[in-house]
């Protein structure tokens, strides 16, 4: 969707639940020395400025990064260990008042064995990300196309080891089949891979979250290769009363992995129920 910006939005309670998600999986990746390839579908520009008029216009960071930044540096109270490793790679960033998106994660991880296939329709973001991935060991490679195009394009890789990360604007109704059917289909073609899908809790889209999450579900348990799959979901605000409100009505995300790596679940758990009584008791 070419009229979605992130900018409004990096740094948000969304962010914080996918990318120590991403953080957990990239960690475990590079636990061996052996190449991984990374998929991301929408890539975005990477690098995020915490002083954009439109962050500063959502509060969104202050509510989410900037909250959980603040907090730890502030209080000797137990964080769980998965949100201490995301939040030392966001650290230096931070310092800059900058926010590390998805890709540039992928890009700190990565070494020269690896390769990076990032998938972002929209020109400018685009070459931001283009100008953040210059001097990077590992090889990235840009496309500007239609992200399922790429996706199936690029199945299987080369190199049978690695991620594919997810996470649509959701800004269109079909963007929930689609994410579905993709991945389904992926996982078929490439059925070792990490697949990570983040999605919205929108009241209005409660069907069509259902019905993807259920498509997803059946494609780990039916056919040749079945494989396990975990749904973790960060609720932040209540849902009956955003329905009563103007806007979104996004109350909260989820992460739907396959092929987690041993102990995501119970970290990310851990983690959703932190976030919880951070963002939401405090």
């Amino acid at each position: 969707m070419l009229s979605y910006q992130h900018e409004f939005h990096a740094g948000n309670h969304a962010d914080l639940l996918k990318h120590t998600a991403l953080v957990f999986i990239l960690e475990s990746l590079c636990k061996k020395e052996k190449p991984f390839t990374i998929i991301d579908t929408h890539a975005g520009a990477g690098i995020f400025s915490l002083s954009d008029e439109r962050i500063l216009k959502t509060g969104e960071a202050k509510a989410g990064i900037e909250k959980l930044r603040n907090f730890t540096a502030k209080t000797s109270a137990p964080v769980p260990e998965i949100i201490k490793t995301y939040l030392e790679k966001e650290e230096p960033y931070l310092q800059k008042g900058l926010y590390a998106g998805s890709a540039e994660l992928e890009a700190v991880y990565a070494r020269k064995q690896d390769i990076i296939h990032f998938s972002e329709l929209h020109k400018e973001a685009a070459e931001k990300l283009q100008e953040n991935m210059k001097k990077r060991n590992a090889k990235t490679i840009i496309h500007v196309q239609d992200s399922y195009k790429t996706l199936s394009s690029l199945l299987p890789p080369l190199v049978k080891r690695g991620l594919i990360l997810c996470d649509p604007s959701y800004e269109d109704k079909s963007d929930y089949s689609q994410a579905a059917e993709a991945l389904s289909s992926a996982h078929k073609k490439w059925n070792t891979a990490i697949i990570a899908l983040w999605y919205p809790l929108l009241s209005r889209k409660k069907n069509e979250t259902t019905q993807m999450i259920s498509a997803l579900e059946s494609a780990c348990k039916i056919g040749v290769n079945p494989c396990e799959y975990l749904n973790v979901q960060l609720i932040v605000k209540d849902e009956a009363e955003m329905q009563k409100e103007d806007g979104a009505h996004l109350y909260g995300s989820g992460m739907f992995i396959m092929n987690p790596p041993y102990l995501l679940k119970e970290n990310l758990e851990e983690a959703a129920k932190f976030y919880t009584k951070l963002l939401v008791e405090s």
